[in-house]
């Protein structure tokens, strides 16, 4: 017998045995490795997280926040769908009951008033791609992910600006604007991270009339990712530099089946003619405070059409490639570009 129900505490390591079975990615395939499988749903005020089960067997997964957003500047109601999973061996028969579990979940987001729907998948993870493509969902914007090891060395004295911390998130707000997706709760994302202790810091550097900023998460108390293949040529890499890392101030690569911590990093913005070069500055500037700090990797979030940014090039790096996608829902449109990317829904 196949059913659906609002997953509960108790379901938390199925939850998360069914999660180390939907590995991300082809190229440099990563798995995450979580403690508390709804550490995602408790960013959000209005969440829940569906399960499907077939003769007691848990066999899929999709959670959903209900939010208040900003589509050209006027409020709307939105869906974000995440955790979408299915168990692999019922994945791979192509049974029907995960279409059940997404039209259980849609007619949830309908009845809270969402006008759309929208999520974020890894382009090459095929798998979430063609059941997004499915189920009618379209990409609408594509984001990119700079990811690059810490770096040894001494990290610079550089201040958080936490103890004003409603105000730097207003700035914050205003530089961004009136952003499609942007949400009208703003400032909770960085009051919530500090409340749950993953907001580091918001993080600034400036000369003369230019200036480069971000803010650093850490999750690495509730989560790690674990690399289980990646490309030949990172891991021969790997076996040349890492050994020099122990005592230069030189990339590590981390080795296949190892866990590695992340300090992650979101809403960069840089003004002036010297912007991008400073942003540069900046993120080697974390990276040295990641290595000091115990982390393995810093990962920098951006839409590619982001109008307050560019990402600056390092070598060796790794953009990880994500598409938006979406679907209106009771006759609603979608959004265009360009748009906010939430911390809360990464």
């Amino acid at each position: 017998m196949f059913h659906i129900r609002e997953a509960t505490r108790d379901d938390n390591e199925a939850l998360l045995q069914l999660e180390s079975q939907s590995p991300q990615g082809t190229g440099i395939s990563i798995i995450i490795d979580r403690d508390d499988y709804f550490y995602r749903s408790r960013l959000h005020d209005n969440s829940k997280v569906l399960i499907a089960e077939e003769h007691g067997n848990l066999v899929g997964i999709m959670a959903y926040a209900i939010k208040d957003i900003l589509i050209e500047g006027q409020r709307e109601r939105a869906a974000y769908f995440y955790d979408l999973r299915g168990e692999a061996t019922y994945r791979r028969s192509m049974k029907r009951g995960l279409f059940r579990l997404w039209r259980t979940a849609v007619e949830g987001m309908e009845a809270e008033g969402a006008s759309f729907i929208y999520g974020h998948v890894k382009v090459d993870n095929n798998d979430s791609m063609n059941i997004a493509t499915k189920i009618g969902a379209q990409p609408i914007a594509a984001f990119d992910i700079l990811s690059l090891p810490s770096l040894r060395g001494k990290a610079s004295d550089l201040d958080p600006h936490l103890d004003e911390l409603d105000k730097e998130a207003e700035k914050i707000g205003t530089l961004v604007g009136t952003r499609n997706l942007k949400p009208c709760d703003y400032p909770d994302a960085y009051m919530r991270g500090a409340e749950l202790g993953f907001l580091r810091g918001i993080y600034r550097i400036e000369q003369g009339n230019s200036m480069a900023q971000l803010s650093a998460w850490d999750l690495s108390s509730i989560y790690k990712g674990r690399v289980l293949r990646m490309p030949l040529s990172l891991r021969l890499l790997g076996g040349v530099l890492n050994p020099i890392s122990r005592v230069l101030p030189v990339i590590r690569i981390p080795r296949v089946g190892e866990q590695m911590t992340y300090l992650q990093l979101f809403d960069p913005i840089y003004t002036g003619k010297n912007g991008l070069k400073l942003l540069k500055s900046l993120i080697q500037q974390m990276r040295k405070l990641a290595h000091s700090n115990g982390f393995d990797i810093i990962t920098l979030f951006k839409y590619c059409d982001d109008p307050l940014a560019h990402l600056p090039k390092f070598f060796p790096q790794e953009v990880l490639h994500y598409n938006t996608m979406a679907l209106p829902l009771a006759g609603g449109t979608l959004p265009e570009k360009p748009f906010y990317l939430d911390i809360r829904d990464i």
